[in-house]
């Protein structure tokens, strides 16, 4: 299954003068989505464990104006004992038009010990299924 959210961009979101909302802006949408797609699946991790990308690939295929917003996809790709990997589809909400799509390889970073921690059999379940239970 396909998550998806959607979030307004702004005019300040653009590179230079173009209108054109930035590549690193796109980038920073794709982690607030992630942030979603966790409290939508209610995936849970103790205070001192952050989700960090260890990767990431992208592609751009058109710009976005501005004005049209985006709405962002989310797919569940791979999943292993200690990482997952996600394919971010960016579109604009206006025409739909592909905008960029992002490939990032997840682990969950325990702030104290500097070390991916592993995912439970629970939790890469719930990754795989990207929906929330009943």
């Amino acid at each position: 299954m396909v998550f998806s959210v959607s979030f307004p961009t702004r005019h300040t979101d653009t590179f230079t003068n173009t209108g054109f909302v930035h590549a690193g802006v796109l980038l920073a949408l794709t982690e607030l989505a992630y942030n979603s797609f966790e409290l939508y699946c209610e995936l849970q991790k103790p205070d001192h464990v952050v989700a960090v990308q260890t990767e990431t690939h992208a592609i751009y295929h058109s710009p976005l104006p501005w004005q049209e917003n985006t709405t962002i996809e989310i797919q569940t790709i791979n999943v292993a004992t200690h990482s997952f990997q996600q394919e971010f589809s960016i579109c604009s909400e206006l025409s739909n038009k592909a905008i960029a799509t992002f490939m990032h390889k997840w682990v969950w970073l325990d702030l104290v010990t500097g070390h991916a921690i592993p995912l439970s059999t629970a939790i890469q379940e719930r990754l795989l299924l990207e929906i929330k239970p009943n």
